[in-house]
């Protein structure tokens, strides 16, 4: 039995950039990796995320899950809608706000996109969860449209250097 943690990767969106109703194709790729290693007595966990026209990432990633996978996964998505942006530490302290002490200090394993996983492992490291494992997913571009919000998932070069940059803010603020 597995505990994983799923860090959200983002919206897809139609050519104006207006949020649609499914995981951005970095965050599809993610979870399709995600369905494919999970066994029906792991449990995941979905990073509460942000909210888009509606929906959250985590929900959207929720109902993707249980769409495409061909076991009953033990998913848990909390119960949580901000009201504001949310970054990869906010992810990682609303879900701790959301388990049990005992899930928290259980090792578990960080599911997140490659270029994003070195920051999102020290900001749920410092929100204290035990990490025992982290899959760095890789990810393809695939010409289709994410919320402008994260336009540079589409240039990994620029991604590189946004998490770079990101990395060196969460350590300043949270060292």
């Amino acid at each position: 039995m597995h505990s994983y943690i799923i860090v959200p990767d983002g919206v897809a969106a139609d050519k104006a950039g207006t949020p649609l109703p499914r995981p951005s194709f970095v965050y599809r790729q993610v979870l399709d990796y995600i369905i494919f290693i999970a066994r029906s007595d792991d449990f995941l966990y979905l990073a509460p995320a942000n909210c888009c026209n509606g929906s959250t990432e985590h929900e959207l990633a929720y109902t993707y899950i249980k769409e495409n996978s061909r076991q009953a996964l033990q998913v848990y998505c909390p119960p949580v809608i901000p009201d504001q942006y949310i970054d990869t530490l906010g992810n990682a302290v609303l879900l701790k706000n959301h388990l049990p002490t005992a899930v928290i200090n259980h090792p578990c394993e960080l599911v997140c996109a490659h270029i994003h996983s070195y920051r999102a492992e020290y900001c749920f490291r410092k929100a204290g969860f035990t990490i025992g494992k982290v899959h760095r997913v890789p990810y393809r571009r695939t010409g289709e449209p994410i919320m402008r919000r994260w336009w540079y998932y589409n240039y990994k070069p620029i991604h590189c250097v946004y998490e770079i940059f990101a990395f060196i803010r969460d350590i300043v603020r949270n060292p």
